[in-house]
């Protein structure tokens, strides 16, 4: 049963991954079609996060409250509902409304995911089977590349997202036959709503908390690219279609997948979680600046850059098992999910600022952004991701293995 259990979590962490990607390759042909500006494109790639950052902290509280079976798939069901309303939208507001009820749905996918991991395997191997999780759920940004370019060019976006709402529906079915709450020798206290809310209180005035949340600054930076940007980048800059986009998006998904699964154990191995995250943004911080200050590099070393992109950006299991490592185990859910809407809403922000700053540096009337409008975009992510590094070092760290 535990095995089946997990195998429903895999398959909601890549359906939450592929949704959250899927902006990237799509971003043109939508732009094209439903007219959308740059802020408009980027305000609907970032609502998936917005709506997602939101629900995290009521999501912890249904997590302690009501247990991740209820929790998980009851808000998954949104998931279902959100990609059918994005696979018939005619309008950049229709589509915007898609995307936060998507990223409501999946809003207890991970929360839920870790509070089992928690509860069903020793602390040790949190971050090991986390890792591994997140690695399988990076096909998921796979998926969202290539298979799905060459897809929309056979039978069209809209009805591939139909096409994988179907796929979205047997997934929460398989988690609803399998998933269970907490082993059956373990019994369950239920708090009351009061001391829900003032553990979630206890969460947020506990020392590093919030630091290791700005961890999601520097995290932004992959998800910006390969969730929306990215494929504007290439199609504007370099002018490639669809397939050709995917091809090299594809790079940096399989630097995720392989990053996920190399960060999770490496933390083992290195009994350390702090110093992963700060050497991951800091190297995400020197790719982003390589990017600004290169004219027009070659499309192989785009490629190439993003592909090791892919790997720094692959650090979400750590600043969340240093979250869980924070807090007692009665806290698990809203020490989780305090720290995911702090990744969430930078992730948010970011992706919002950026649409932003290539809309102002983009003349009018021209049809796509400048280079200097990503190069300028590029720079500002790198600047932020070190900013995040010097908020994070506040934050003690918390081996797996205790002290070292």
């Amino acid at each position: 049963m535990l095995i089946a259990m997990m195998a429903a979590f895999f398959g909601l962490s890549l359906s939450n991954i592929f949704l959250r990607s899927s902006m990237g390759v799509l971003a043109p042909e939508l732009s094209a079609e439903l007219a959308l500006s740059p802020a408009m494109l980027g305000a609907t790639a970032s609502a998936f996060f917005v709506s997602y950052a939101l629900m995290q902290l009521p999501t912890g509280l249904l997590l302690d409250r009501y247990g991740p079976r209820l929790t998980v798939i009851g808000l998954f069901l949104l998931t279902v509902i959100g990609t059918f309303l994005f696979a018939i939208s005619w309008s950049g507001p229709m589509l915007l409304t898609s995307r936060l009820i998507m990223g409501i749905g999946c809003a207890g996918v991970f929360s839920g995911a870790f509070m089992i991991i928690a509860r069903f395997y020793s602390a040790d191997r949190l971050t090991s089977i986390g890792g591994t999780m997140n690695s399988f759920a990076m096909l998921g940004t796979l998926l969202a590349t290539a298979p799905l370019a060459a897809l929309v060019t056979t039978v069209g976006w809209r009805v591939s997202f139909i096409g994988f709402a179907f796929i979205a529906a047997a997934i929460a079915l398989l988690a609803a036959l399998t998933v269970q709450d907490r082993p059956q020798k373990v019994s369950e206290q239920r708090e009351s709503v009061r001391d829900i809310l003032a553990g979630s209180w206890e969460v947020i005035r506990t020392p590093g908390v919030l630091p290791i949340a700005s961890g999601g600054i520097a995290l932004s930076a992959g998800n910006t690219l390969l969730g929306i940007w990215g494929g504007p980048y290439l199609n504007d800059v370099y002018g490639l279609d669809e397939i050709a986009r995917g091809k090299v998006l594809v790079f940096m998904a399989c630097g995720g997948v392989f990053g996920h699964f190399v960060f999770g154990h490496l933390a083992r191995w290195l009994n350390t979680l702090k110093w992963l995250i700060i050497c991951g943004s800091l190297v995400i911080a020197t790719i982003l600046g390589t990017l600004a200050v290169l004219t027009k590099p070659s499309i192989t070393v785009v490629s190439g850059l993003l592909a090791l992109l892919g790997v720094a950006c692959s650090f979400p299991t750590i600043l969340l098992a240093h979250a869980r490592a924070m807090v007692p185990d009665r806290l698990i859910g809203r020490g989780i999910s305090t720290v995911n809407t702090g990744i969430m809403i930078a992730i948010a922000i970011m992706q919002i600022a950026v649409g932003a700053l290539i809309g102002a540096l983009t003349p009018a009337g021209t049809e796509g952004a400048t280079p200097e409008a990503y190069r300028a975009a590029f720079a500002f992510i790198a600047v932020m991701a070190v900013i995040s590094v010097g908020i994070y070092t506040q934050a003690p760290d918390r081996p797996p293995h205790g002290k070292r």
